[in-house]
């Protein structure tokens, strides 16, 4: 808790950097993309400069929710039947062109106090000098190395002295240090223009990919108005799509006539009826889940308004394809301002491979696509993929109450779902919600269950024909929320952070 700032991120020493800005005078974006630069360093394999970015921000300046979609679309001169046997999930051909560094620009010119150069000198030095080694990166790199290990760029970063890092070891990442020097001295230009984009173009050319100069150059972020939906008496906000956040809203209007309180938390008959609602939404939703040029907007809010009547013909899922290395920053200023940010390269180390001499590891978001013919998500050249990336933002009577996130691929709208029901159905602290065991279902009939959740629910859930899995109690694949909010009472600042990540929660 905290009267004055609060941040929560997906690491501690990102969260120590956010807060000091906040105490040092910065604004809730100066925070948060404090901590988005050095989680590039620290989660590299998470997010960073070869990733995308969705982000919401709260300004109290003129009382408006903004959106930025800091996503890549596919390469112009994208070549189909590189594609004859499928999406790789690995390879240069599952890179679409990263949107973060653009995202971060705009954010900052927009709203930030303070300029990318000296936001940025923290990333650098963690980079340059090195930062400890913790258990979840280490166990990575180990899950990694037997897949990527023979890449000579990825063996000189990740296996620096031919085996997994310690523990507590220092990890620098050289490279790495160079290329944010040259966002720090030249802006967008020093990524999408130069020496790094001609290294990222020179490693797309030698590994087959489908890459030009003017994927880069003339890449781009977009404003955009958020689309919202009621429930429980509260706002609720996401970007509209290629996000998937449509879906929660979609979930939340099938719920929000259900007694889930009569039910009881995480009973079997709960369980079950939200379960079934999300797969529903899921397949009612996919046809708005793809580039924003594919559908009309117009059309898709009157869907919204007025769904669950008037349902139309579902179609198949936007994407089968399951990524969950993505981190959530949430931050809110003693101003009046709030950020709730997303970034991720997808899978872990996004595609596997890290541009020459640029310590950049590119994403993997290709696999957002489908190969069904006139689908609105079909792959296409210069198209955005259907994108994970969820973050939310609540207000009640049109005031801030809460900034909400989680990794977790196609499972971060069933996890903000769940959490909430915690917060606004059960009446759960904030650190309550984030802990309460989860589900997930990335494919209908199928369904993950933290084994917290207990055999009572497996056993209903199979009597109604679903193939169950349990995980651990606090299983990683389940998201690591990030959230803060504001009481309603004493303005004081409340924020809850994830155990099963490595999220810190940390305010003034």
């Amino acid at each position: 808790m905290g009267a004055h700032g609060m941040v929560s991120t997906g690491h501690p020493i990102a969260s120590s950097e956010a807060l000091r800005v906040l105490m040092d005078g910065g604004n809730a974006m100066d925070a948060a993309l404090s901590a988005a630069l050095v989680l590039a360093v620290v989660k590299s394999y998470h997010c960073g400069l070869g990733g995308d970015l969705f982000l919401l921000y709260y300004s109290a300046k003129d009382s408006q929710l903004h959106a930025l979609n800091g996503s890549g679309r596919s390469p112009l001169t994208l070549d189909r039947q590189h594609y004859r046997s499928g999406i790789p999930k690995r390879g240069i051909l599952a890179a679409a062109v990263p949107g973060a560094v653009d995202g971060w620009m705009e954010a900052a010119q927009r709203f930030a106090s303070r300029s990318i150069k000296q936001l940025i000198q923290p990333s650098i030095e963690y980079a340059q000098q090195g930062f400890p080694v913790y258990a979840n990166l280490a166990r990575a790199i180990a899950g990694a190395a037997k897949e990527l290990g023979n890449d000579s760029q990825w063996r000189s970063i990740f296996l620096p002295q031919g085996r997994t890092p310690r523990v507590g070891e220092l990890l620098k990442q050289p490279d790495l240090a160079r290329s944010l020097m040259a966002i720090a001295e030249h802006g967008r230009d020093g990524f999408y223009r130069g020496p790094v984009a001609g290294a990222m173009l020179r490693t797309s050319e030698r590994l087959g990919g489908c890459f030009t100069a003017r994927d880069f150059s003339e890449h781009c972020s977009s404003w955009h108005e958020p689309v919202h939906a009621g429930f429980r008496g509260y706002e609720i906000f996401v970007p509209a799509p290629n996000s998937y956040g449509l879906l929660l809203l979609l979930q939340l209007k099938l719920l929000e006539n259900c007694d889930l309180r009569a039910l009881g938390h995480n009973s079997p008959q709960s369980v079950l009826l939200q379960l079934n609602l999300q797969q529903r939404a899921a397949q009612d939703g996919a046809r708005w889940i793809a580039d924003p040029r594919a559908f009309d907007r117009t059309a898709m809010e009157a869907f919204l308004a007025d769904y669950p009547r008037g349902r139309i013909v579902t179609l198949p899922p936007s994407s089968s394809v399951a990524g969950s290395d993505t981190t959530y920053i949430t931050s809110a200023d003693r101003h009046g301002n709030w950020a709730s940010v997303i970034q991720s390269v997808h899978q872990g180390f996004g595609c596997g491979v890290i541009a020459d001499d640029t310590g950049i590891c590119l994403n993997n978001r290709m696999p957002g696509f489908n190969l069904m013919p006139g689908h609105p998500n079909e792959l296409a050249a210069g198209k955005y993929p259907a994108h994970t990336l969820s973050p939310a933002f609540v207000t009640k009577q049109g005031k801030p109450f809460m900034a909400i996130g989680t990794p977790g691929g196609m499972g971060q709208t069933q996890f903000l779902a769940q959490l909430l029901v915690n917060l606004l159905d059960f009446g759960m602290d904030v650190q309550e919600a984030i802990e309460a065991p989860r589900w997930q279902s990335e494919q209908p009939g199928h369904v993950e269950l933290e084994e917290r959740i207990g055999p009572a629910v497996t056993s209903l859930l199979q009597n109604n024909n679903y193939e169950v899995k349990t995980v651990g109690s606090w299983d990683h694949t389940m998201g690591g929320a990030e959230a803060i909010l504001r009481d309603e009472n004493s303005g004081v600042f409340m924020a809850g952070a994830d155990p099963r990540r490595d999220g810190y929660a940390m305010g003034f």
